[in-house]
């Protein structure tokens, strides 16, 4: 059955996008360029049908082709994908065929998105602050606990000892009082979305490692200095130093990993670089193997 055309008009966000009404009422939209190509025109008489079919199918593949060019670049939330096609003024109907199309596909899976997403920010951010932007995209409560629930309590200590010694560093150049750069340093911790309890445990780590160094004596550096020379004299002072800790750390701790990381951290601590470090660890650590 025939309808007659009453109005054609653009839309107001998008330009290239019609609204076509059939009847006096409201039908549907589409693309500028099918009105050209089927020759719609005001007071034509048309199957509605057979013309809305034609719309649907050409919004379909227009809107699965803003999708994909959306995707292309990055992984997206369900709730990204289907704000930008909303954005892009495609009706209910459409948006709903375009998503069921990339979830048949894997081209949207909020479960995976989690998981990425958490593997990127594992490295600078607590769970805190990581379930808090989760939650902002509109992601599943229940995905994001069960992803961040996977996470073991001795990798955020790893992490949040190694943020806290980078930070310390950073800090100390400029701030010598110890008690304001643990304060500052413990901030930062709690920024990056650790609890309280993590932050407690890795203060008391490095406050540890801090109240060795009166075992330690001949330390070439004051903390927050940086360390310049590379002299075959001044090498050998830090291989002492390094030596010295080792000698300390080894009657606690027999994982050579944990041994090696303890020491990068307390000498970069101490102002020195990691070239310097790692040349000296390596040195110290094999050669203590090779015994």
């Amino acid at each position: 059955m025939s309808s007659l055309i009453t109005k054609i008009e653009f839309q107001k966000k998008n330009k290239a996008r019609v609204n076509i009404y059939m009847d006096g009422e409201y039908a549907f939209a589409c693309d500028a360029q099918l009105v050209y190509i089927h020759n719609i025109t005001k007071g034509r008489a048309m199957d509605k049908e057979s013309l809305e079919s034609i719309v649907n199918e050409d919004n379909y593949i227009k809107g699965k082709t803003c999708a994909l060019h959306f995707l292309e670049r990055s992984f997206k939330s369900t709730k990204q994908v289907i704000d930008k096609l909303t954005m892009k003024e495609f009706d209910a109907k459409t948006i709903e065929r375009v998503m069921d199309f990339l979830r048949r596909y894997d081209f949207i899976d909020d479960s995976l998105f989690i998981q990425l997403y958490i593997k990127e920010k594992i490295r600078s951010c607590g769970k805190n602050k990581i379930k808090f932007a989760l939650l902002k995209k509109f992601l599943p409560k229940e995905l994001i606990n069960e992803e961040l629930n996977k996470i073991t309590s001795e990798q955020l200590l790893e992490t949040a000892l190694k943020l806290a010694n980078k930070k310390i560093v950073t800090l100390s150049k400029s701030e010598k009082d110890h008690q304001k750069l643990y304060k500052k340093t413990s901030d930062y911790l709690a920024r990056s979305g650790y609890d309280y309890e993590l932050i407690r445990k890795v203060m008391d780590e490095i406050a540890s490692d801090d109240k060795d160094d009166d075992l330690v004596e001949g330390a070439p550096l004051g903390k927050g200095e940086v360390y310049e020379d590379t002299s075959a004299q001044d090498y050998n002072k830090l291989y002492e130093l390094a030596s010295k800790r080792y000698n300390i750390l080894i009657k606690s701790e027999t994982d050579k990993k944990k041994i090696y990381k303890r020491l990068y951290d307390y000498l970069l601590r101490r102002g020195f670089r990691w070239e310097q470090i790692k040349k000296v660890l390596g040195n110290l650590i094999n050669g203590v193997e090779d015994e």
